[in-house]
């Protein structure tokens, strides 16, 4: 009876230590790039810079003249983080200024998910 229940732990302890937790890449927001950046000048209209970068991650009601940027990538089973953040100011339908509160990376560098399997 104890020896049944000693191989009955034995096997459990073996079972659960061969589980593991998957942790999934999380990436949030539009994946934007130097390049991408570099396309935009003040004096280009809303639609333009839309077409360049894409839509903005947060339009604030209260500051319609101002669009952000924001794009995060976490890989799950790698130990790799990746972020950035560009805020464009307008005045009116005319871009006017651009801040880069996080350096985008360059496209050669954007991290992707990791693909199944492997």
């Amino acid at each position: 009876m104890r020896r049944s229940i000693l191989l009955l732990v034995a096997l459990s302890g073996l079972s659960l230590a061969a589980c593991s937790v998957h942790k999934i890449d999380i990436q949030q927001g539009n994946v934007i790039t130097r390049e991408m950046v570099e396309t935009l000048t003040p004096g280009m209209d809303k639609r333009r810079v839309q077409l360049a970068i894409g839509s903005p991650m947060i339009r604030d009601p209260f500051h319609p003249d101002r669009w952000d940027y924001v794009y995060t990538f976490k890989a799950g089973m790698r130990d790799q983080e990746q972020s950035a953040h560009v805020v464009l100011y307008f005045d009116g339908d005319t871009l006017s200024r651009i801040d880069v509160v996080k350096a985008p990376p360059a496209e050669k560098d954007i991290l992707k998910p990791a693909l199944r399997g492997r």
